[in-house]
Parts: C-alpha cells; structure tokens; sequence
C-alpha cells in the first residue's frame, strides 16, 4: 500500500511517500515559503555578464536569480527598456526552475512551463515532445496526431510518462485547464508590476501527488487542516483513482501527534541523517556528499566476522548494499555525481548483474537518474538530475 503523508515536523511542513510501511520518499519545506521551483515573477534585469552570456534577475528586493540568455526564446516583456534582446532595467516574466544551493544564485527561465499530471504546456517550446520512458513505439506515435491540433504559435506540449495510462478525453480535459490558466498568465501578468508573483505553484505535497505513477497511490493522510482542504480543492479538480480503480482515500487525522508515531517518522528521518549506515548482514554503507559529488563506500563491516569471505559472499552484501543505496539516494535526495565503491568482485557475470539489479532498482526512482559505468578504479558511476536540495539541507534551513 503507498501513502503520502504529510505533518508537521520541528520548524517545518514534511510530506513522505510510504511503501508498504516504508518511508521511500520525503521532502521538507518551510510552514510559509516563497521563490519555489515553478513560481513565476515579473523580474527586472538588474545586470548582464556577457563574457558567461547571462543575467542577474531581481524577483524581489532581496533575491537576484541567473539568467542564461542562450536560452532565451520568446520572452514575455512587461517593461522594455530598448530595442536590444536584453538590457539592464527590463521587466519580464520569468519562472525559477532551480533552487539557490549554498553560494548559487536560483536559476530562472523566460521559457515558462504549466506542469500537468499528463502534459507541460511550454511557453516558447516548440511542437510535441514525448517522455523517453514511454518506450512503445505505437503509443508514443499516437500522441502526436491526438494533441498537434492543440499546439498553438509560441507554444509547445511535453507529453508526462503517465499520459500513457489515460484515456485521450483526459489528457485533452487537462490540456484545456492548463491553455486556460496560461492565457490568464498572458492577460494580467503582463499587466502588473516588478516583483509581482503571478502565478504560484502547487505546494511540493500536492506536486507529490500529482507526479506520482498513475494509480500508484492509494491514500492520502495529514493532521492539518489547511493541508486537507487544499487537497480537497485539487482532487475535486484532478480525481485521482487507485490501482483498484477506487477514488483515492483522504483522511484528517485529529492527533497532532499521531502521524509521527505511527508511520515512525522519527526513525526514518534520523536514518536518512545518519552517515553509516547498517545493513542485517553486518555490513556498513558510508555516505559522504561534497560539494562536487557524494561517495558511498561498502564495507563488510561484521558480515565476514568469522568466517573466511568467499566471491559469494561479497556478491550478496553488494546486492544487499545496492539495494539500500539506492533507497537512500532517493530518500535523501542526492544528486549530481555520485560514485560508490562496492566491495570488489573479481568475477565479470557478478559484476554486470550487480550492475543490472542496481538500475532495476533505479527505475522506480521517479527522478531521472543514469547508471553510467563502472570506473577503470572499480567505481561505479551514476548520475541523478538535482530536483530540490537534499534533505539534509532542505532540514537546516528550517531550524
């Protein structure tokens, strides 16, 4: 059974995917938070770097976000300041598609998006674009005559990985509310002042519900009432069935306390903290993030304790070891590089089905992440797109 549940935790609001009893995934945010991924401002160009062909964006007083000018297709002005592309003191709409992170600016694009459960509507895009994890080629081939007559000047559509489980009559259903709420966009945000925030998006609870596998959730749970309304609001707007075909169950629990005893939020957060970890056979992961990447070393720890290790041997804590290593790495949310340092085995079958089993475990992870190779050093070698910062550091802005 999956659930997502959401409660109030120290200084911050938490939502986390359980499976089977098992926290897989968790976010954390502050209780009033601005300047998230997919708002949009009217920002004003506040300075241009042309040897990096990029800008500095004021979205408030305080906050200057990086602009990539080569990315820049079809912005949307609201004060121009000369007939250049770009100048200082230029107002336009623009929408923060990454967090600052430590001494790093937010990133923003003028390239505005509108995300669906189904589709993104892409100001600046051009014609359909389909998710590479819809990998049948009669399917990924209807998309295209079922939504080119949607396109429209200016505009593109991505087409979601679980556009592929619906009917055509709810991808265009959606399709319609997104065009809707974009012309909106058009019509007043053009219109108003700098630093104004003209369209806000979903908070990351009902983001976790909305970009979950389809049919992949079967219940919602939260002891905040603010929170069970607006998830009222949305499922009456977007109803959300489950893999038994039955609506998808809400519940507000009345314990304030409840949540945090009985999905044992205590102890899953402090192990997503913890550096080692340890696994049943005695084993032990070390994670240690840097600034440049993160390194996972395997250590046989007290698994071999007494006994004379064997190639079979280390090919079990491996597969033990990948498995956990893998369901770290999305419950803390690590990204970029990232190597680890399995326990060496010499035998090359053991090694490709090492591999293997470790991207099987990766595919369920609903962030894009790459299984490169393994290093002439014995390393294996991964990559997962940066999302939102990690636990870690989403927790220490809370405190």
């Amino acid at each position: 059974m999956s659930e997502l549940v959401i409660t109030n935790y120290k200084n911050s609001i938490i939502s986390a995917v359980y499976d089977n009893k098992e926290m897989v995934q968790v976010t954390a945010c502050r209780k009033k938070t601005t300047a998230g991924i997919g708002n949009i401002y009217v920002g004003r160009i506040d300075n241009i770097v042309k040897n990096i062909n990029a800008a500095f964006v004021n979205i408030s007083e305080q906050l200057s976000c990086y602009l990539d000018l080569s990315g820049i297709k079809q912005p949307l002005f609201v004060k121009k300041q000369s007939e250049k592309k770009i100048s200082i003191g230029d107002e336009l709409l623009v929408q923060i598609v990454k967090e600052d992170v430590k001494t790093k600016a937010p990133v923003v694009t003028t390239n505005i998006s509108l995300t669906g459960k189904y589709i993104v509507l892409v100001h600046g895009g051009e014609g359909i674009q389909i998710s590479k994890k819809i990998q049948q080629k009669a399917v990924r081939n209807s998309f295209k005559p079922m939504l080119e007559g949607m396109v429209r000047e200016q505009t593109g559509i991505v087409v979601r990985t679980n556009a592929q489980y619906v009917s055509r009559e709810e991808i265009e259903r959606e399709a319609a509310l997104l065009f809707e709420e974009y012309d909106q966009i058009l019509k007043t945000g053009v219109h108003q002042t700098k630093y104004s925030l003209v369209h806000q998006e979903l908070p990351q609870y009902l983001q976790q519900l909305r970009d979950s596998r389809e049919a992949a959730m079967d219940k919602v749970v939260t002891n905040i009432p603010a929170v069970y309304r607006e998830f009222e609001s949305y499922l009456k707007k977007y109803p959300v069935k489950t893999a038994e075909g039955q609506s998808l169950k809400l519940e507000l629990a009345e314990d304030a306390n409840d949540l945090v005893i009985r999905y044992r939020i205590n102890h899953f957060m402090d192990k997503a903290l913890h550096r080692m970890l340890y696994l049943k056979s005695g084993a032990t992961i070390v994670i240690d993030p840097t600034e440049a990447l993160t390194v996972i070393d395997v250590n046989t720890g007290k698994a071999v304790s007494g006994k004379k290790p064997t190639e079979e041997t280390f090919f079990a804590i491996n597969k033990e070891a990948a498995k956990e290593i893998a369901a770290q790495i999305r419950l803390r949310n690590l990204s970029g590089i990232i190597l680890i340092d399995f326990i060496n085995l010499s035998d090359q079958e053991k090694k490709e089905a090492l591999m293997e089993e470790l991207r099987q475990y990766f595919r369920q992870d609903p962030v894009q992440t790459e299984v490169v190779d393994i290093t002439k050093l014995g390393l294996v070698e991964l990559t997962r797109k940066k999302v939102y910062k990690t636990l870690a550091e989403q927790l220490a802005e809370v405190q």
